[in-house]
């Protein structure tokens, strides 16, 4: 790579624009310049939405499809991505993404919805012959502790009297026993990576229900009940010790339910530039531009930002969001080589938001000089 040269990597801007998106608006104001620097679009992710975009940009391989009822209660045309030297990629939020209810009307309530479609993506990946699966974990709609992808792969769960449950929030509440002897067989064979975009375990004050719970409709209430199902889940097959693995919380208790089947959690963001190869190409470059939605203290605990500027270094690396948050300004900058706000330039949040190309492109403009001077 050219030593004038600057790599994009932001992540999405969450409920605006698409990490693709962001980068190629950063770059379009770069190239308004007389001698404007050759840039790398490099979108990333955490292991929540825009995963599979940062794979397939950056790396060889092909797409894959399958048909499957999603969160939502709908059929949806799935995809994935199957690395031409690398795992089968998935995306928890492409089938069980809070935007798919958002955009439904009638979308069933948090207590009836399951994780079902995640275990018919991993095994429609299984079906192609795939022995090495990342699975992203992020930005989900259902808080069932990986119950319904558990029984899509072949589990069993059953409530007191024996019947049979219905894979969701609701059946969990009512679990007696879950039996695990039919679960595929291939699963034993397959090496499959869990990228995880929180580190929060499944339980506890700082587990998924607790944490993210209210996000998704838990009342207080609610979270001590379905806490209690959690532990008895856990309980019930043995694994108490995998509750605290951090990320096991992740994706509504999806990181439980993947380390139940022999999966590895990871930093999702840590994985993500490893799976691209990206840290090597940014040690070249002569700086990094990332950025993220809003940038506040969790961006210092291992979001990608952060994740992206260590794995740059030295490579100076400038960080552009939307927003950032008083208490994290003076930390964040001890990371980054110059912080770039939306809203700043837009002059509101309500600007910033119904323009967000266009105040990227102008801080791509802006940056032409910066980057000069590093």
């Amino acid at each position: 790579m050219a030593e004038h040269s600057v790599v994009i990597a932001p992540d999405s801007f969450k409920g605006s624009l698409s990490a693709v998106d962001v980068a190629r608006a950063i770059a379009h104001g770069l190239a308004e310049h007389d001698h404007p620097p050759t840039t790398e679009i490099a979108p990333m992710a955490d292991g929540g939405e825009g995963l599979l975009d940062a794979v397939a940009t950056t790396c060889d391989g092909h797409w894959q499809n399958v048909t499957l009822v999603g969160v939502h209660g709908r059929c949806l045309d799935a995809p994935w991505y199957a690395m031409a030297d690398g795992p089968a990629v998935l995306e928890s939020a492409a089938v069980l993404g809070l935007p798919l209810i958002e955009a439904m009307g009638g979308a069933p309530p948090l207590a009836e919805r399951s994780s079902y479609a995640l275990g018919t993506l991993i095994a429609d990946a299984l079906d192609s012959g795939a022995t090495e699966i990342a699975v992203g974990l992020g930005g989900s709609a259902c808080n069932d502790a990986g119950l319904g992808m558990l029984v899509a792969l072949g589990a069993v769960a059953y409530d007191n009297p024996g019947n049979r449950l219905t894979p969701s929030m609701n059946g969990l509440l009512s679990l007696a026993r879950l039996d695990l002897s039919g679960l595929d067989s291939r699963l034993a064979g397959a090496h499959i990576r869990v990228l995880c975009d929180v580190d929060n375990p499944l339980l506890g004050e700082s587990g998924a229900s607790r944490i993210y719970g209210p996000q998704k409709g838990l009342t207080e209430d609610d979270i001590a009940a379905v806490e209690a199902a959690f532990e008895h889940l856990a309980e019930a097959t043995g694994a108490r010790a995998k509750t605290l693995w951090p990320g096991s919380g992740a994706a509504g208790g999806l990181g439980f339910a993947l380390a139940l089947v022999g999966g590895r959690l990871e930093s999702g963001a840590e994985a993500a530039l490893e799976m691209t190869g990206l840290a090597r190409r940014m040690s070249s470059a002569a700086c990094v531009i990332t950025g993220e939605g809003r940038s506040d203290r969790q961006t210092l605990s291992g979001k990608l930002p952060l994740a992206v500027a260590k794995a740059a270094a030295p490579t100076p690396t400038l960080l552009v969001c939307g927003a950032i948050a008083d208490d994290a300004r003076a930390d964040l900058a001890r990371h980054f080589a110059g912080t770039y706000t939306l809203v700043e330039r837009a002059g509101s949040v309500e600007a910033a938001i119904a323009e967000p190309a266009r105040w990227l492109f102008e801080i791509g403009r802006e940056l032409n000089t910066v980057i000069a001077r590093l």
